[in-house]
């Protein structure tokens, strides 16, 4: 593969999960009888723009971006191993925090601070909120919860997009190890933890095979990912319930199941495992369609922006950002921004730009009218 093939499905896999989290925002908390009512039976297939003309995306996106600093802030100090660069994730989780919680201004240090946008507040997920308050205070008191619900898989892609672009720095199952142990700073439930290892892990094998059709993408997931998951976990009851949930997405997806009826088996994604499998469920079935895949993935009774977000990362990373349709490139909150960050974890942007952003922590082509 080469330069502008990868550069263009790391592209593809964070901003098609941004697209899929900001087309289901809009109907995260409806129904979808609700949804189907208000856009019509094939349900919501179009942005739903705001009075400027945007499509806003939520937190799943803001803490997506923060994934992607604290780790190539990690690198840009010469660290390498997962336990050495988590301890960046979390410092970023808890600037992302802030900008939750605080009068928007920037924190020294943080260069995604100094962007305007990503201090709206876009129902925030209370797990992610509690435990990082917990972190930030002044004696940084311990997380204690046994929650799986989606605020730690929908935020982990980027650690996949980078580990496909730098397999030396950091391997397939080392990214699996990181991404894990980053849900885990603020979801403590296993079913959270081992589905963020394995979003990580499929994102980066379907970036690094040039092409992925449905009997390789099937083979990534069980032959690839849970063939490894399996052999660090084996007999661990909560990693053979994602994997038979998952196993179930794959085949539902070329059954004779309606979508809606096929998503319903799977549940409604605001917990992690079925989070994942509804994303598997949608990439299996519309392997070849970005929009048929991101559409599948939020027209449902659930949690539609997360179920989308993880989708687009997916879908994104097969077939790359030259073949999402332009309606859903266009109008996209901070574009150029999600653009520029996945060309930092792919390692294609300047030189100038990666000191700028990641040693000075200072914003780098970024419109001015974008900044604090």
């Amino acid at each position: 593969m080469n330069t502008e093939q990868l550069q263009d499905k790391c592209r593809g896999s964070l901003v098609g999960g941004a697209i899929g989290d900001a087309l289901g925002y809009a109907v995260e908390f409806s129904s979808l009888n609700q949804i189907r009512k208000k856009y019509g039976e094939a349900g919501i297939v179009d942005y739903e723009l705001n009075a400027m003309g945007i499509a806003e995306f939520s937190d799943d996106t803001q803490m997506s971006l923060f994934t992607a600093e604290g780790l190539l802030n990690g690198i840009a100090d010469g660290k390498t191993f997962e336990k050495d660069l988590l301890p960046y994730i979390s410092k970023s989780y808890e600037h992302w925090y802030h900008t939750q919680s605080l009068p928007a201004m920037p924190i020294n240090g943080d260069w995604l601070t100094n962007i305007k946008a990503l201090w709206a507040r876009r129902a925030p997920g209370m797990t992610c909120m509690s435990a990082l308050q917990s972190i930030s205070m002044p004696d940084s008191a311990p997380v204690i919860n046994n929650s799986k619900g989606c605020g730690g898989v929908m935020r982990v892609a980027p650690i996949g997009i980078f580990s496909a672009a730098h397999p030396d720095i950091l391997k397939l199952e080392h990214a699996g190890n990181l991404a894990g142990y980053a849900a885990d700073i603020t979801h403590k439930h296993p079913l959270s933890t081992y589905s963020s290892m394995a979003l990580a892990m499929i994102v980066a094998d379907c970036i690094a095979y040039e092409d992925v059709d449905r009997d390789k993408f099937r083979f990534i997931v069980m032959n690839r990912v849970f063939k490894l998951l399996n052999l660090h976990f084996r007999e661990d009851v909560h990693l053979a319930e994602l994997q038979a949930l998952v196993h179930k997405a794959l085949d539902l997806a070329v059954s004779s199941r309606s979508d809606t009826d096929a998503i319903r088996i799977l549940g409604e994604g605001w917990v992690a495992e079925e989070t994942l499998a509804i994303a598997v469920f949608s990439v299996m079935r519309y392997i070849d369609d970005f929009g048929k895949c991101v559409c599948c993935a939020v027209n449902h009774s659930g949690d539609s922006d997360s179920t989308g977000a993880v989708a687009g990362n997916i879908i994104g990373a097969i077939l790359g950002y030259n073949d999402i349709p332009e309606k859903y490139r266009n109008n996209l909150e901070l574009h150029d921004l999600i653009l520029s960050m996945a060309d930092d974890l792919s390692g294609t942007s300047g030189e100038n730009q990666m000191i700028g952003r990641y040693e000075n922590h200072k914003p780098v082509n970024v419109k001015s009218s974008d900044l604090l």
